[in-house]
């Protein structure tokens, strides 16, 4: 999994998993243009699956205990690039094993492959193509894929996923604790494809199309509002 220091380090790995105005594709757009993202629809969604329905879908299993962030500002500072743009498709990522003393147990991971992108702070990674592939620890990788529908509005505080040796060992945790990548490190993505997770629990924001809520996967849970108020300068910083 993920193995890098941040707010929440226990939600770090795979299993706890998992962009000013410049288009991907094009590249230009000027750092002050407003990027431009779906906004609120009132009402419920007219087609495919409510807020609170993706979220059980797609939410990771457990519980975690870590600071809020104090603002969008500022995990946008803290985050290597900022994206807004539409979900493709979620497919399945890689697993990953966690080995400790007497302990043993397998966490699946989903990519979320993000299209029409608009870089809203910071940079891509130079290698990345018009998508974006944003992993993230899910409980039901195959459910949520089914669930969430194309076209979905993302905002995403992101960084690089780790993507190094099979074997790391989590001293943070346990120091004798081993996450173990299996047999497939490139799955979920096209191959020389840089990989991202997000920088934070409310790093991830959805808005499905046609809803009044956002989404908040990473086990914050819904709430009402647009897709909008989750950029750096807006209002949300998770759900009410």
């Amino acid at each position: 999994m993920n193995g890098y220091p941040v707010r929440a380090k226990a939600w770090r790995m795979l299993g706890a998993c998992v962009c000013a105005g410049v288009l991907l594709a094009g590249r230009g757009r000027g750092a002050d243009a407003a990027p431009d993202v779906a906004g609120q629809t009132v009402g419920p969604s007219p087609y495919g699956p409510s807020a609170a329905e993706v979220f059980t879908a797609c939410s990771p299993p457990g519980i975690v205990d870590y600071d809020p962030i104090e603002s969008l500002a500022i995990l946008a500072r803290e985050s290597t690039v900022v994206i807004a743009g539409e979900i493709d498709r979620i497919q399945p990522g890689r697993d990953t094993i966690y080995s400790a003393p007497n302990q043993t147990s397998t966490t699946g991971s989903a990519v979320i492959v993000v299209r029409d992108v608009t870089v809203v702070a910071g940079k891509l990674d130079p290698a990345a193509d018009a998508s974006v592939y944003i992993e993230f620890g899910s409980g039901s990788p195959g459910q949520c894929t089914r669930t969430v529908p194309p076209g979905t509005a993302i905002v995403a505080y992101l960084e690089p996923a780790w993507d190094g040796a099979p074997i790391y060992v989590d001293e943070y945790l346990d120091p004798t604790s081993v996450y173990t990548e299996i047999e497939d490190p490139g799955a979920g993505r096209p191959a020389g494809q840089p990989l991202y997770q997000a920088s934070a629990l409310e790093g991830l924001v959805w808005q499905i199309p046609g809803s009044a809520e956002v989404v908040w996967p990473l086990h914050l849970g819904t709430g009402p509002g647009s897709i909008r108020d989750a950029l750096p300068d807006g209002t949300l910083a998770g759900p009410e």
